[in-house]
Order: structure tokens, then C-alpha cells, then sequence
């Protein structure tokens, strides 16, 4: 018995992405950034290379996921089939911005999105029995407004507070957690959980540009669709048919163009609900939850992605039952020429056999003839002249109603046996 070959790659794929303990405070920026057709091998030799200039020890030929943790500072980085995520750590500190919006002029890729997480212990206090929170206050300072999403997450441990708006400076969307009573591990998973839903958030809308630019276009073909397939009775099918075709190969290219997107949307905002709902939100009196704003804002947009997806697929299922339709039409036109063909070719082989019967009734005279001129020719030959040659020669011409007879019996078999063939 020998080890399969990547029976190693199996077994460590469940601790390839670990959350770290995070305890509080701390200042977190991640970044999401599509490779953009870049090759995937090639982004991550510079992003190493880049995490390398910021005095971070990463092994040479390093390769996949890394976390790494110099002093107050730690960076992890994520690779992934269409993006790549880094994130950078300042421990001890709630207020200091890392400064990765200006990093991000180094690193390979197309930037996508960006998050900012403060992380503080709680500083709220107990007064007369009721608790004196400030947390609100540090949401409406930082937020210059009272329009923002905030809750208590994992079950009640900690606060969150965001209004999922890029900041004006670095395109970072703000969000704010306070620690009531987390574990270092919680509060690692959590953080986790945050970044993930800015980067499952904004791949998801991927698609959405790509099923709003459709939909004008699915409408048009659905007229084309419908057009063609109110023609007239009298009008060519094969013309018809092959409108048809070219419907169906516009519909095929645009499947082909969008199916993958559209998939990897809706798999993506699944992965968004799935994160959102770990996090474990309780509400707080007067404010929305993140995912009470998800359904509202974000709903419309899988359902956008959603019904483009799904008018390509039933569009496409039109075309292959007006397709089978004309084709049944043209198989039942080409049926009722093969009708009309074998009822002509009826009517010949009718007019054949009547004209054959009357070459079996000339060639019945014609073998008769020349049988009468020949047993003739041989009496005249064999008899002498006088009344026995007379009187043979009368027999003869009295049996020639029975020879015409006996020959016509027999070219009649003759030929039965070919007329049967």
C-alpha cells in the first residue's frame, strides 16, 4: 500500500485558512483585489514580495495562505480562484489607520473592496442599575450621522456598528466593534466573519452589472422569439427555422458569457447570509441590524441576478419548443410529399401493369403468329403437296384459337413470377 498522491493536500485543506486570537484593541484593514486576468502564481510572488519590503519574515518560495506577526503588527493574505485578500493588523492600538489605502499602489490586481475595523473593549458603565453606553455616541461621532446599522453580535458579547459606506479618503468601508466580554478566539472568528462579508459582498455584485446591461437585450430577443413564431401558415418553414437557429445560438453565446458569473453571484451571496447569520445579531432598541440591511439592500440585487439567469434559461427552453414545433411542421410537410410521391408512384406502376398487359396480349399474337408460320413452313417442308398437306394445314388454322390460348397461359405464368420479384 502507498500514499495517495495528494492525500497531504487533502488532509490539511480543513486547517488551511485557521482564524488567529485577536483580543482587543486592535485596528484591522482588509482588502479584496481581483487577479483581473492576471496569472495567479505571478500576483502572489509580488504580493510576497510586497509583504517582505514591510519587514514581515516570509520564507522564500512561500506559497497559499499566511499569517505573520512582527512586534504590534501581523498581515495575512488569502488566495482564492478569482481574488486575493490582505490583511493587515495593529494590535494595542483602536484609533491608528495602517495606511494600507496608500499600499494599495504597490500590490498586483484590480482593487475591489476595502474594509476598516476599530476594535475596542467596552467602556461602557453601570449608573443606578442601568448601563451608561457609549457606544453610540463613538457610532454617531465616527459616522457624522445617526444613519447607521448597529447590533450586538455573537449572541450579545460584543457591538457592531457600520453604514457599509466607503469613506470619502480611502474607499474603505468603516466598521466598529466594541468587546463586552469576547474570548480572544470569538473575537478572531468574528473579525474573520466581518472581512468576509465586504469581500463575499462585493463578488456577489459582480454580477449585477453584467444582468442589468441583459435585460434590454433578453427583452428584444424575447420580441424576435415571438415574432418568429407567429408567422404565417403560408410562409416558408425552413426560412422560419432558421431564424430560429440564429435565436438560439444569440441565446447560447449570452449563456455562455454569463452562466459562470451568474453561478459564482449566487453562491457568493449565499456565503454572505451564511456569514452574516454566525455573527448572531441581537437588536438593538432603535437601530437596524446588518441583516435586516442586507434583505433590504442587498435582496434586489440577487433577485436581479437571479431573474437574469433564469429568463436566459427559460428564453433558451422557448426557442428549443418553437424549434421542435417547426421541425414536427417540416417532418409532417415532407411526410405528405412522401405520401403524394408513393401515391404517383402508385398510379404509374398502375399504368405500368395495364400497358404490360397489353405487351403480354401483342406478344401472345406475335409468338402465336410466327408458332402458325413455323409448324406451316414444316408441314409444307415434310408433307407432300396435295389433299394430306390441305388437310393438316386446316387442323392447324382450327387450332389456333387453342394455341393462342395455351400460350397466353403461358407467358402469363412467365411473367408472375417477375411481376412477384
Amino acid at each position: 500500500m502507498y500514499d495517495y498522491a495528494q492525500r497531504q493536500e487533502i488532509i490539511y485543506e480543513v486547517h488551511s485558512r485557521p482564524f488567529q486570537n485577536l483580543p482587543a484593541p486592535l485596528v484591522l484593514e482588509h482588502i479584496t483585489v481581483l487577479f483581473d486576468g492576471m496569472d495567479a502564481l505571478d500576483v502572489e510572488h509580488l504580493v510576497m514580495s510586497f509583504i517582505r519590503e514591510m519587514s514581515f519574515p516570509v520564507p522564500e518560495g512561500h506559497r497559499g495562505f499566511l499569517y505573520c506577526r512582527q512586534g504590534d503588527k501581523a498581515v495575512r493574505y488569502e488566495p482564492h480562484n478569482e481574488f486575493y485578500t490582505l490583511t493587515l493588523y495593529k494590535f494595542e492600538d483602536e484609533r491608528t489607520s495602517l495606511s494600507l489605502p496608500e499600499y494599495r499602489r504597490q500590490l498586483p490586481g484590480a482593487f475591489l473592496s476595502g474594509v476598516e475595523v476599530l476594535f475596542r473593549k467596552s467602556k461602557s458603565q453601570l449608573f443606578m442599575g442601568k448601563r451608561n453606553d457609549s457606544f453610540t455616541a463613538w457610532g454617531e461621532e465616527c459616522f457624522n450621522s445617526s444613519q447607521f446599522v448597529a447590533s450586538e453580535v455573537m449572541a450579545g458579547a460584543a457591538r457592531m456598528a457600520t453604514n457599509y459606506k466607503p469613506q470619502p479618503e480611502s474607499g474603505f468601508v468603516l466598521v466598529l466593534l466594541e468587546d463586552i466580554h469576547l474570548m480572544p478566539a470569538q473575537a478572531g472568528r468574528m473579525l474573520q466573519r466581518i472581512c468576509e462579508i465586504e469581500t463575499y459582498r462585493h463578488m456577489a455584485l459582480l454580477g449585477l452589472p453584467s444582468a442589468r446591461s441583459l435585460m434590454p437585450e433578453l427583452t428584444l430577443l424575447d420580441q424576435e422569439v415571438a415574432s418568429v413564431s407567429q408567422r404565417s401558415p403560408d410562409q416558408d418553414t425552413s426560412h422560419t427555422l432558421a431564424a430560429m437557429m440564429q435565436l438560439s445560438g444569440q441565446v447560447e453565446a449570452l449563456s455562455a458569457n454569463t452562466a459562470n458569473r451568474f453561478f459564482a453571484s449566487e453562491a457568493y451571496f449565499a456565503l454572505v447570509e451564511r456569514r452574516i447569520k454566525e455573527l448572531r445579531e441581537v437588536k438593538i432598541k432603535g437601530r437596524q441590524m446588518a441583516i435586516e440591511f442586507m434583505e433590504r439592500h442587498l435582496d434586489p440585487a440577487r433577485r436581479t441576478c437571479r431573474s437574469a439567469s433564469r429568463r436566459i434559461e427559460l428564453l433558451s427552453k422557448r426557442i428549443a419548443r418553437a424549434t421542435e414545433l417547426l421541425q414536427f411542421q417540416v417532418n409532417l410537410t415532407i411526410e405528405n410529399q412522401n405520401k403524394e410521391l408513393l401515391e404517383a408512384m402508385n398510379i404509374r406502376a398502375k399504368r405500368r401493369l395495364n400497358l404490360q398487359s397489353k405487351l403480354e396480349s401483342l406478344s401472345v399474337l406475335v409468338v402465336v403468329y410466327y408458332l402458325y408460320d413455323l409448324i406451316g413452313k414444316a408441314l409444307g417442308n415434310m408433307l407432300p403437296a396435295g389433299e394430306t398437306l390441305d388437310q393438316s394445314l386446316k387442323v392447324l388454322t382450327l387450332s389456333l384459337p387453342f394455341m393462342t390460348l395455351i400460350m397466353f397461359w403461358i407467358i402469363r405464368h412467365l411473367m408472375k413470377d417477375f411481376t412477384e420479384h
